[in-house]
């Protein structure tokens, strides 16, 4: 699956992935990060632990922290000078903030990765706006690893697994991971391979014990609020709405389309759409549209009108359907094949949920209010 615009890999990264590269180290890039580093007077360079288009991430230790806080270990994102510097800036650290001050009773407040601090550094190549934040775990993206019946196809880099076991930071992480080697007086700065903490949130024994593990949302850096856009094109392409796959405006009910196709591959297992096409399963707009169309219907005309005209054209017939192409012969999605090992009234109440929510026209497209009312989302609180 595509990924976004921008996304970081951040502290659950591959130990293999590239660094940025040098090139990134310019005039309005990334700032030099040498470990041994303090920053606000308090925040000591550890190691580097991810890296973005916008950014890197280091582990830092709060030196205010007495050394038996089991927090006094946290990650630094240091953002590009540009992410605040260009006519399109970033909303980061204005949406964390927005997060943060929400109310602390809301369900979904303790399911996201939130802001500690923030601060602005001045380096060679500008002004840096830097967050810290609580320490995560690894990412979805290398946590199915652990669990070979666990497989992600979403795009889970930006859903966190929360630490458990905060001591092997100091007793395995800094005693095993080896500390970067960097001369301060080389003339232009090197990158240092991010290694992320991998092995060392929760102890191996605790493998087993996947149901009681939690996660986080993290990463807002390409995050947009309603009515003022970072970018167009927004989500994973799998993963995109209707709305956006035809250049049309969009709001916040994307983020209904985003959830419920997220929602079947987190609780099932299975991949909604794809896009892909033989020979060699390369993305075509146009099968992604059939596929969208053989489970929620033709895309509606009022719709369409605001798409881009050029593109609807191309693809979509007079009853909102891909031309030429036959139709669909997928199973329905109250199936075994969407819905594997649930009974069939499961099945039928989680498509109905689905379905809620996933109407191709966004102006259809229920209240939070409502959706929270459907017997599904009723069921899933009972068995919490």
């Amino acid at each position: 699956m595509a990924t976004p615009r921008g996304g970081t890999v951040a502290h659950g990264a591959d130990p293999g992935d590239i660094d940025e590269g040098r090139d990134a180290y310019r005039p309005g890039g990334f700032h030099p990060v040498y470990v041994e580093d303090v920053y606000a007077d308090k925040y000591k360079i550890l190691n580097k632990i991810g890296y973005g288009v916008y950014s890197t991430v280091w582990l830092v230790k709060d030196l205010t922290k007495l050394d038996d806080d089991e927090h006094k270990f946290l990650a630094l994102k240091v953002l590009s000078a540009e992410s605040y510097n260009v006519d399109k800036p970033i909303f980061e650290r204005e949406i964390l903030t927005h997060l943060r001050d929400g109310d602390r009773r809301q369900l979904g407040y303790k399911y996201v990765c939130h802001l500690v601090d923030d601060f602005e550094h001045q380096g060679p190549n500008g002004t840096h706006v830097c967050l810290v934040f609580e320490l995560m775990g690894e990412t979805l993206r290398t946590f199915g690893a652990w669990f070979k019946e666990s497989i992600f196809h979403i795009k889970p880099d930006n859903i966190f697994v929360k630490f458990r076991d905060r001591p092997l930071i100091e007793s395995g992480y800094l005693v095993n991971v080896p500390i970067p080697q960097q001369d301060r007086a080389e003339e232009r700065y090197t990158p240092v391979q991010a290694i992320p903490l991998r092995r060392y949130y929760f102890g191996e024994s605790d493998s087993t014990r996947v149901s009681e593990f939690d996660i986080a949302r993290a990463d807002w850096g390409v995050s947009s609020w309603a009515t003022q856009h970072l970018t167009e094109r927004i989500q994973p392409v799998a993963l995109r709405a209707p709305e956006v796959l035809i250049e049309a405006p969009w709001d916040k009910t994307v983020d209904w389309w985003n959830l419920g196709a997220l929602l079947l591959e987190l609780y099932c297992a299975v991949r909604m759409f794809d896009g892909r096409v033989p020979p060699d399963g390369h993305y075509e707009l146009k099968e992604h549209v059939a596929e969208i169309v053989d489970l929620f219907g033709p895309f509606p005309k009022v719709l369409l009108e605001k798409g881009n005209q050029d593109l609807v054209r191309s693809i979509f017939d007079d009853e909102g359907k891909p031309k030429d192409t036959p139709p669909g012969t997928g199973p329905p999605l109250a199936s075994e094949g969407y819905m594997p090992g649930l009974s069939q009234e499961a099945r039928d109440e989680f498509a109905s949920f689905l379905k809620a929510m996933m109407k191709i026209n966004p102006a259809e497209r229920p209240s939070i209010e409502d959706l929270l009312s459907h017997p599904w989302v009723g069921l899933r609180f009972r068995t919490l």
